[in-house]
């Protein structure tokens, strides 16, 4: 069933954020949500490293410190993470699991990801939401196509030309182009407290 859409996006948002931060399985409505969401890294990693990078605010509490130890640093697909300044805190995610997905969401290929993470998306969003009507549109252009033709006003001809509803990423806005000033190797270089007072 696909949903009535009467306008277009008409911005640039995220395309790492939501085509790519699903898979983490963390919830969109979380206490601490991630300031940014990146492809590449300016001088760390490359769009062929095939990792997502979440910025965040390092907060002095102790649910913070939960949250960093239980689900970011939990997360099956934890990689690292680099102190940006006293206040944001870079994490990164590898996706090598997914490289092919990856791949499609740089090349603007919304439609042929995996009906795994199409899934995982639809969780995400929520299937009621209305992000989830956008976001199915890209992801299954066909049954939007319609739709887009008659909002646009042009031919369907035209749009099933290009096969997708999404505009491809801004590499340059998917980039991450601060400089870390530490690496962090070891738990305890995180100020927290112990596990078992957490």
């Amino acid at each position: 069933m696909t949903r009535e859409l009467k306008k277009l996006y008409s911005t640039y948002f995220q395309k790492s954020r939501s085509f790519l931060l699903p898979v983490l399985d963390m919830k969109k409505d979380t206490k601490y949500p991630s300031i940014q969401c990146f492809m590449q890294w300016e001088g760390v990693y490359k769009l062929t490293d095939h990792n997502l990078i979440l910025t965040y605010y390092e907060r002095d509490e102790p649910q913070w410190d939960k949250y960093l130890l239980n689900t970011i640093m939990a997360n099956r697909m934890f990689n690292e993470y680099y102190r940006i300044d006293d206040e944001i805190l870079a994490v990164s995610f590898d996706l090598h699991s997914i490289s092919e997905d990856f791949d499609h969401v740089i090349e603007g290929r919304y439609s042929k990801l995996s009906r795994v993470l199409k899934s995982k998306i639809r969780e995400f969003y929520g299937y009621n939401s209305p992000e989830w009507a956008y976001m199915e549109s890209f992801l299954f252009p066909d049954r939007y196509i319609p739709t887009y033709s008659k909002i646009l006003d042009v031919e369907e001809e035209h749009i099933r030309f290009t096969g997708e509803l999404c505009d491809p990423p801004n590499l340059d806005k998917e980039t991450l182009k601060l400089k870390p000033y530490a690496k962090i190797n070891d738990v305890d270089q995180i100020n927290m407290e112990s596990r078992e007072d957490i």
